[in-house]
This record gives C-alpha cells, sequence and structure tokens, in this order.
C-alpha cells in the first residue's frame, strides 16, 4: 500500500493499493489497482481492473476491459475504450465495463461504458454503452448497440 506515489514509470502487474494521489509519466495496469483519490499521467495503459476514487488526468488513455473499472472522472487528450472478444460464458461469469460520472476528452472512443456526460471533439459511443449526454464540437457516431439518452453540438 502506497500513500502517495510519484514515479517515472507504475507497472502494476498483480494488485496494488495507493491510498492517496498516483502521479507518473506512464501507468500500465495489468492486474488490479486501486487509487483512492486521483491519477495524472501522461500514458495510462490498463487491461484488467481499476478503480479510481477522483479525477483520471490523462495525455493518451487505453483501457482494454478485461473486468470492472471506474474513476470519478477521466478527462485526456485521446481516450479509447475496447472490451475484447469473449465468449458468452465468460460475459455471463465475469462482467466487465467502464462506470465514469463524466468523460471529456478530444478524440474518445468508448464500449460497454456507463457514464452520465461525455463531452470531447470526436466522439464514437461504440456497443454496450449506456451514456445519459453526449457534447460533441466536432463528429458524433453512435452504435445501434449503444444507448445514449440525448446528444447535441455544441
Amino acid at each position: 500500500m502506497f500513500s502517495n506515489l510519484q514515479n517515472k514509470q507504475f507497472d502494476c502487474h498483480g494488485s496494488a493499493n495507493v491510498d492517496g494521489n498516483l502521479s507518473a509519466d506512464e501507468v500500465y495496469i495489468h492486474g488490479e489497482a486501486v487509487i483512492k483519490v486521483g491519477c495524472d499521467a501522461e500514458q495510462f495503459q490498463a487491461r484488467g481492473e481499476f478503480s479510481v476514487g477522483g479525477l483520471l488526468n490523462v495525455g493518451t488513455i487505453q483501457i482494454k476491459l478485461f473486468g470492472h473499472c471506474q474513476a470519478k472522472e477521466i478527462g485526456g487528450e485521446r481516450i479509447e475504450v475496447k472490451q475484447p472478444g469473449r465468449t458468452w460464458l465468460k460475459k455471463l461469469l465475469f462482467p466487465v465495463g467502464l462506470t465514469a460520472e463524466s468523460i471529456e476528452g478530444d478524440e474518445i472512443y468508448l464500449e460497454h461504458t456507463n457514464a452520465k456526460a461525455v463531452r470531447g471533439n470526436r466522439v464514437t459511443i461504440g456497443p454496450g454503452c449506456d451514456i445519459e449526454v453526449v457534447e460533441y464540437q466536432g463528429e458524433f457516431q453512435c452504435n445501434p448497440g449503444a444507448k445514449v439518452g440525448a446528444y447535441q453540438k455544441v
């Protein structure tokens, strides 16, 4: 368990708990990480599960959903959330997805994400998403397998 952690690179292979803030140039999560407060990084890659209690503030975010991920707020330049192909049995036994109150970025691609608000320049809402409101400046695309309450160009 770490209280506040500042490092050039944070590599989690297994399980890690940060009781405060995590600040790093690069964050790699291959397993499970709990960050109680917030996370600041230039690059954030996750292949597993994570929980961020506050803001996940990152330049480039790549999330491969292999479990449940959550953050109160997500902000970044490029945000990509994808679910790799899985068998129906794995989907039934191990539900996966990302949950956030708000997601803001320049380029956003989301799959299997639940959020109250998504704001960006180019926004693509993929399959399995449940989004209350999408606000976009440039382009907006929505997969027929997604649920979006409202969307508007701002």
